[in-house]
């Protein structure tokens, strides 16, 4: 099988040439609507492509035992950027604006490309060479095969955990703008807080490398979001509060979502775990899209209160479905 570094090398430069195409249709204003989207789809998809290699990666290089240490160490590394590119991006959009910010984009992915070119990512080789068309029903004969279907089972809930994905983002700005009266200072420490708790989350679960109870950690992790999610609309609104809560809110779903992906590295073939990966993704991928629409229609009645009470419910549930589930409950490796 072929170093995994093409998907990058391939992807990345793609994707510079089509943020830089929006770019300098802003700047000769000769974008159109429709050429926009298509610019967006091109970027997003390949995006998705690149973003399969690398949860695939670390369960190629890595032992089943190293999964969640590494989890750990590549949230406290990308909650740092997150933190510093959201701070220095506003600056710089502030500075040279929606265009600018694309030829910005097109260059890092550029840099993304050249960084990419010594990585070494090489999947063990199947035991028979196989097509495209029979590596792509193996990787769905995983998902949809086993004893009780334990990863469709898993699919149930990270349909609904990827249905309340874009909820963090909706209900911070929300609060910021209805509770804060639109104060950054709002925004600012409850998106930190949010992504700190995170952070911890993937240190706590490196250092406690939670094999044995994965299964239980899943959905317990989801409950945890829902009650924190609760408490989050129904709390007085004290900034130092709302900053405690949204820091439990990032430590339990980047708990849920460590576990998940270090349950697929360390229990997958590594032949296979790009394709399964990727295949997974389709259930929340998809429920996320029809959760924007809907989360983004509660919101717009303007009550974070209402707004993050329906996502607890929700997140409730989908605890309630994962103990459930006995397949679930009886996951590890």
């Amino acid at each position: 099988m072929r170093n995994q570094r093409t998907i990058f090398v391939a992807s990345y430069p793609v994707q510079a040439v089509a943020a830089a195409a929006i770019a300098f249709g802003v700047l000769d204003h000769f974008l159109s609507v429709g050429a926009l989207f298509a610019l967006v789809a091109v970027i997003s998809i390949l995006w998705d492509m690149t973003w399969a290699a690398i949860n695939a990666a670390p369960g190629v290089l890595l032992t089943p035992d190293e999964q969640f240490a590494a989890g750990g160490v590549s949230g406290a590394i990308g909650g740092a950027l997150t933190l510093f590119g959201y701070a220095a991006g506003g600056l710089l959009l502030l500075w040279v604006g929606a265009a600018g910010g694309m030829l910005l984009y097109a260059a890092l992915l550029g840099l993304g490309a050249v960084l990419a070119l010594p990585l070494v990512i090489v999947p063990p080789r199947p035991k028979a060479a196989e097509s495209f068309g029979a590596s792509f029903r193996s990787g769905w004969e995983l998902v949809l095969g086993g004893e009780g279907r334990p990863f469709l089972q898993l699919a149930t809930i990270d349909s609904i955990e990827g249905f309340l994905a874009g909820g963090a983002a909706i209900l911070i700005t929300l609060f910021a703008t209805a509770t804060y009266h639109g104060a950054a200072s709002g925004y600012a420490t409850l998106f930190v807080a949010f992504v700190v708790g995170g952070v911890v989350a993937g240190l706590v679960l490196g250092a406690a490398n939670p094999r044995a109870g994965v299964g239980l950690l899943m959905p317990a992790a989801l409950a945890a979001c829902g009650i924190a999610y609760l408490a989050a609309a129904v709390l007085p609104p004290l900034l130092a509060l709302a900053a405690a809560t949204w820091a439990l809110i990032g430590f339990s779903s980047s708990a849920y979502l460590g576990a998940k992906y270090a349950f697929f590295r360390g229990s997958v073939p590594p032949d296979r775990l790009g394709r399964f990966v990727s295949n997974m993704y389709l259930f929340p991928g998809l429920a996320s899209i029809a959760g924007a629409v809907v989360l983004s229609e509660i919101a717009s009645g303007g009550s974070p209160r209402l707004l993050g009470a329906v996502i607890g419910a929700l997140f409730l549930v989908g605890g309630a479905v994962g103990l459930a589930l006995p397949r679930v409950r009886q996951m590890r490796y």
